[in-house]
Order: structure tokens, then C-alpha cells, then sequence
């Protein structure tokens, strides 16, 4: 529970029943229409919103709007409004109300120097308590509270208690301003409290607010919607319905540029082929910006095609986008009419949200990985702690790999559907910590949904609705206590070993978490040879680029002091496959003091063997070096049964034996000092001199 003491705290009202229920459940100051009221004209008057007031100008008979709370009136609970009444006619609150014949008012009438308690009950009025004159001159303020208790309401004017009704009746849970007759109503805030069902995330400042991007984003009544940011922030992707005001929507993929400010603007079509005449939307982006999950599949010449499914879109060497191809799932529910989904930042787990056969009008999330086949496998649901009864969808993983944001409609919220964070408490995907609402600040009556998080989790945005009811895109600070767990940054080139310059060709990029060697992360190195990724801290990696032309490297990359988020830049030189280039073979391991491969060696035996296979002209010597310790004899000889056995798996892989070159120099040729444990692993070591 998220106990808002500071809220509590407010003067005494001279009565014991003035004590509030713990927990705030709205606040609104009307300093914007987070919540959606009503705005505009209707027969009997008009609604807007004015100054931080929420303003109702009624002309004849009644004018009202509400909005149905999350209110849990099973318990205690409290409502309370600032309110100004002007004219004749009454206005003020309107509460527990089931539609606009069903409901409670509590109100002032006559320029305010009265207060008057009734109902409306199957479109009748009925006065429950006679009007009471108020003190204070025409026209004033006055702060209305209703506080309901085992059942009975008490009714304070400016802290006073004026009436207690034994027994109150509840049609609903409706709640807003209420204006009869010829009456101008100002409306300042309106608050709610309730011993709260909703499970809060802790140590949410009460200052959160979240702020609408300005109008290089949000056009006026168009929607805009799946907002993601490239995890360093640079660039924000989202959807626009370039059909706005038509029948139907048509959805177009933009992306903004963060300026110096941190505003976005430079605001731009994507175009064709990622574009087209269908609804197009980016789902994720990887961390090197190169490849992007699109909604909805594509033709070969980049035409919508009608099947529902996401694809993939790599960008090429020049920059340009190629044209999407299918992801292919080895099963999905065939009548999927709903879909989200989202591509975690290693490349190789992918979250959905699909309609849940057994609901057809809800979606539940699932997880689905990328097999060594370049398939996905069978998607399967997160389990029960995710997953309600209620639309459970938009999910976003942090690149922690495990900070789990998304939307539903089934956890408890305040209103609508409700954006909320889990985390992933092992490898099975379906168990999962429970879920917590993140909060008032970032949720609203409305739906609030697409929530997105930079790598250093400083920012983050979601969708929400303005004050004319449209979509439009939202900008958050979030708190410590919302963010995910920290996460690196590796920026860097592909260069050649030689030159220093950039590759002429694309690398590829892999990473491996240690010590299992799990796969934690991929990238491309095209334009410019530069990659970019995002690494939970505090493990320990394995870093592996290829590239045509070249041999492959492997270096480690040790991030177990990264407690926080942090940018790391690091040059990956690949050597040329020609005479007299050299590399040392990082990850090859032996039994101590013997020549025994060990297991773990595998995955770099592999991969020269690939690359011997990829060039079928390539000779190659294998030199074994040891430390200086014990016999120098003894050491000449291991290093050279070290790398005949090296040899000997080549051979056993289908490379011929005259390629392969060994010898072995024991501990003649070192590349570090002898002094310490550290240098003379360096020296222990396996060296590929490309012959030819």
C-alpha cells in the first residue's frame, strides 16, 4: 500500500469522524485533462477547462458529468471538491452515481451563502436534508467533503461537519460537478480516497507527473500512438494515423530527433517500404538501431500483405531500410485478431500479446524464442501472475531482460486500463513477481498504455488521451523506484587491425553472458563499422565479431562493478585473412598442466572451423605458448600437444590436414612479464598465423 501521509495530514474538522481513509486515490488539480472530462456545449450549458478549474456554465434544467472511479466501497472512503458557485441555481458535487438519474449531490446554491444535500434517484429529485446558510461573503470558495463510514456519510463544509445521513445510498461509483438551473460552476480540485485494493509501486514521489510532447508530435485531433525510444534516447519512433478525421485509420511510422533541450522535434516519415497504404507501426527497436520489429507483415515489394504477423526490418549499408520480412513463429492461435509485440534487446526472446483463445475479447502475453533455426518458437503465456481475466498487452522488457512494463485492464488500477511493472525472478518466464500499479502520476481514468524506457531508465513514454479524448504521446520522469535494474551501453567500431579504419564490410556482433555462454545481445556493424548495445551490469561477457574477410575475435568484457547505468566505448580489430596476420584464440581452454581440451572450448573451435570452411583456400599455423614456470622442456612440449590437439578437432571437423600447421614454443616467446598470476595467463596461450 502507498500511504500519502502528507495528504492525510490536513486541519481538523472538529470531529472524529473527520479521519480519512489511508490511501489517495485521486488528485486533480485540472491543471490539464489527464482525466478526460467533458469539454464543449451541450443543450443545457458548456463545459471547459479554464486556469487550473475545471469550469461548468449551465443555462437550464441540469448539467453534470462524471467519471466511474476504481472506488473500493466495500470500506471507507472519502470524496472532496473545492468548489465556487455563482447565480441562483445549485452546483457541486455529484457523487456515488450510477448514470446521469441515479446519483447524490452535495452542493452549494444561491452565490454560495447555501449548502443543500439530495439525491436523484430514477430521475426524480429528492432533498435529504434542508438548505443551510453558509457563512463568508457571496460568491466564496468552499471546500466540499463527503466521508463515508460503516456506511453512513458525514458532510463537511470547510472543515465542519453540517449533516450525518445514517444510511447512505450507493448507486455507483461516479464522481464529478453538478449544476442545476442558472448557475456558473468552478470547480479547483477534486479528491479521492480509499482504502486501496490497488498494489502501488513503493517510494513513488508524489511530485510524478507525466508531460504531453509538444506539437512536433502530438498534430491536433490526430492520433499518435506505440512510442518507442532508441535505448540511448537519440530518437523516438511512434505511429500517427495519417487518415485522422476519415473512416477507418492509417497508421504511419515517424521518428523524432531529441534536440539539445531534450525536446523532440526534426519530426519525419519513415517512408516507403517500412510505410505503406496499411497500418504500419514500429514494435521495437534493437539497441544498434539497425533492425526494427514492425506490426503486420509485408509483401516482397513492401505492399501490406492481409495476414496478421510481425516482421523484420534491417537497415542496409547505405542507411536505407530494407524491405520487412516475416517473423516465423512455429505456431500462433489462428484466429488472432490482436496483436502486440516486442523484441527484447539481446535479440533472441520476443514478448507478445495475443487474443487468448479461450477469451476471445482479451489478450494475454506471451513469450516466444528464437531457435537456432531462425524460427521463433511456440509462443507460451507468462502464467497467472500476469495474465487476468482483463485485456493484459503492450509489453516492453527493459534491457535488464528482466523489468517487465505493460498494460491491462484486469490488475487493480484507477480507471481504464493501467500501466504496470514486474520483474522476472528465474529462466522459465512464467514466474514472475506481482505485478504493482505505477501510480497516480502515470495513470489515469483513462487508458494509458505503450510504455517505453530508455537504457539509462531516466525517461520513459506512454500513450494517453488529451483533453479532446484523442491519443497522444506522453513524457515521464521516472523515480528510482520505477526504474529497471542498470544497464550498459557499448558503443563502438568494427576496425580493421591494420589500418584502424573502419570495416569495409558489416560485422556481425554477439555476446555471450558468462559463464553458461548464453546469448545476451547482437548487433550489426554496418555504416561506419559502428555497433551499439545494451548489457545488464554486473555480469560478465564474451564479446565475438565476424566479418567476411577476416578472423574472427573474442574479447571479454567484465561488467560486475556496473551498478548503475553507465556508457562504455570499445574498438573490436579484426585481422585480415592474409600472409603473416596473427591472432590469439582467447577462448581456448586445457586441463592444468596438461594438453586435454576442455568443454568450454568448443564454441571458439567451432567458429574457426566456420571460418576455414568459408574460406576453403586458407593455411593456417597453430603456435602453443606457455608461462615460464617449471621445466622449459616439458613446457615446449605441452604447448606443442596443445595445439596437435587443436589440429586433430579441425581434422575431426572435415578440415584437411594440410592446411594446418602446428608448433610449439613453450615459454619462449611471452606477450607479458612473468611477475604475477594475471601475466602469465596472458602468456598462456593458442596463436592462428594466417600462411595463405
Amino acid at each position: 500500500m502507498f500511504a500519502l501521509a502528507s495528504l492525510i495530514c490536513l486541519p481538523a474538522a472538529g470531529s472524529a469522524g473527520q479521519a480519512l481513509p489511508p490511501n489517495l486515490l485521486l488528485d486533480d488539480t485540472f491543471d490539464d485533462n489527464r482525466q478526460g472530462w467533458r469539454t464543449g456545449r451541450t443543450d443545457n450549458g458548456t463545459f471547459s477547462l479554464e486556469g487550473g478549474s475545471y469550469r461548468l456554465l449551465n443555462q437550464q434544467a441540469v448539467s453534470l458529468t462524471y467519471q466511474a472511479l476504481p472506488l473500493n466501497t466495500a470500506a471507507d472512503y472519502a470524496l472532496e471538491a473545492t468548489v465556487q458557485q455563482r447565480g441562483a441555481g445549485r452546483g457541486g458535487l455529484y457523487w456515488a452515481a450510477a448514470d446521469e438519474d441515479n446519483g447524490n449531490v452535495f452542493a452549494l446554491e444561491n452565490d454560495g451563502r447555501s449548502v443543500v444535500i439530495g439525491r436523484w434517484q430514477k430521475g426524480k429529485w429528492e432533498e435529504l436534508h434542508p438548505a443551510a446558510a453558509l457563512p463568508g461573503a457571496a460568491g466564496a470558495a468552499h471546500t466540499l467533503r463527503v466521508l463515508v463510514h460503516n456506511g453512513a456519510a458525514s458532510y463537511f463544509v470547510d472543515g465542519q461537519e453540517v449533516w450525518t445521513q445514517p444510511a447512505a445510498r450507493t448507486f455507483g461509483t461516479g464522481v464529478g460537478p453538478y449544476a442545476s438551473r442558472a448557475t456558473e460552476l468552478r470547480l479547483d480540485r477534486l479528491r479521492a480516497w480509499h482504502v486501496a485494493r490497488i498494489r502501488l509501486a513503493p517510494d513513488v514521489p508524489l511530485t510524478l507527473e507525466r508531460t504531453a510532447l509538444g506539437a512536433a508530435i502530438n498534430e491536433p485531433r490526430t492520433r499518435e500512438t506505440s512510442p518507442r525510444v532508441s535505448p540511448d534516447g537519440r530518437q523516438l519512433y511512434f505511429a500517427r494515423d495519417v487518415q485522422s478525421g476519415q473512416p477507418g485509420q492509417n497508421l504511419d511510422i515517424f521518428v523524432a530527433q531529441r534536440q539539445p533541450d531534450g525536446r523532440y522535434a526534426e519530426t519525419r516519415s519513415l517512408g516507403f517500404p517500412l510505410n505503406n497504404e496499411g497500418n504500419n507501426a514500429v514494435e521495437s527497436i534493437t539497441p544498434d538501431g539497425n533492425t526494427a520489429l514492425l506490426m503486420n507483415l509485408y509483401q516482397p515489394d513492401g505492399h501490406p500483405r492481409p495476414e496478421r504477423g510481425a516482421s523484420l526490418a534491417r537497415r542496409r549499408p547505405d542507411g536505407q531500410w530494407g524491405v520487412p520480412e516475416p517473423v516465423r513463429f512455429r505456431a500462433l492461435p489462428p484466429a488472432a485478431q490482436r496483436a502486440d509485440y516486442f523484441l527484447a534487446a539481446g535479440g533472441t526472446t520476443m514478448l507478445l500479446a495475443l487474443d487468448a483463445p479461450s477469451h476471445p475479447q482479451k489478450c494475454d502475453l506471451l513469450v516466444s524464442h528464437l531457435t537456432p533455426r531462425g524460427d521463433w518458437t511456440e509462443p507460451k503465456p507468462l502464467g497467472p501472475t500476469i495474465n487476468t481475466p482483463g485485456d493484459d498487452y503492450a509489453p516492453f522488457l527493459a534491457p535488464d531482460g528482466k523489468t517487465l512494463y505493460f498494460a491491462s485492464g484486469g490488475h487493480p488500477g484507477f480507471g481504464g486500463d493501467d500501466i504496470f511493472v514486474s520483474t522476472r525472478l528465474d529462466e522459465t518466464w512464467t514466474k514472475w513477481s506481482e505485478p504493482l500499479n505505477l501510480g497516480p502520476g502515470i495513470n489515469t481514468l483513462q487508458d494509458d498504455g505503450y510504455f517505453s524506457v530508455t537504457a539509462a531508465g531516466d525517461y520513459a513514454f506512454l500513450v494517453g488521451s488529451n483533453e479532446q479524448g484523442d491519443y497522444d504521446l506522453f513524457r515521464v520522469t521516472l523515480p528510482p523506484a520505477l526504474r529497471p535494474k542498470a544497464t550498459v551501453l557499448l558503443r563502438g567500431r568494427a576496425v580493421d587491425a591494420r589500418s584502424g579504419q573502419p570495416l569495409p564490410v558489416a560485422a556481425d556482433i554477439k555476446v555471450e553472458l558468462l559463464p553458461k555462454n548464453t546469448p545476451a545481445g547482437q548487433a550489426t556493424a554496418a555504416s561506419a563499422g559502428k555497433f551499439q548495445l545494451t548489457l545488464p551490469g554486473g555480469a560478465s561477457y564474451t564479446l565475438r565479431a565476424s566479418a567476411p574477410g577476416y578472423l574472427p575475435l573474442t574479447q571479454e568484457l567484465d561488467l560486475t562493478a556496473s551498478t548503475q547505468y553507465g556508457e562504455i566505448s570499445r574498438d573490436l580489430p579484426l585481422t585480415p585473412l592474409s600472409a603473416g596476420q596473427r591472432m590469439a584464440l582467447n577462448n581456448l581452454f586445457f586441463q592444468q598442466s596438461k594438453a586435454d581440451i576442455l568443454p568450454t572450448s568448443r564454441p571458439e573451435l567451432d567458429r574457426l572451423v566456420q571460418v576455414l570452411k568459408d574460406n576453403p583456400e586458407l593455411k593456417i599455423r597453430l603456435e602453443g605458448h606457455t608461462d615460464n614456470q617449471g621445466d622449459p622442456k616439458l613446457n615446449v612440449k605441452l604447448s606443442e600437444e596443445r595445439v596437435q590437439h587443436v589440429q586433430q578437432y579441425l581434422v575431426a571437423q572435415g578440415i584437411a590436414a594440410g592446411r594446418l600447421q602446428t608448433i610449439g614454443y613453450g615459454g619462449a616467446k611471452p606477450v607479458a612479464p612473468n611477475d604475477n598470476e594475471y601475466n602469465r595467463r596472458k602468456n598462456r596461450r593458442v596463436e592462428l598465423v594466417v600462411l595463405e
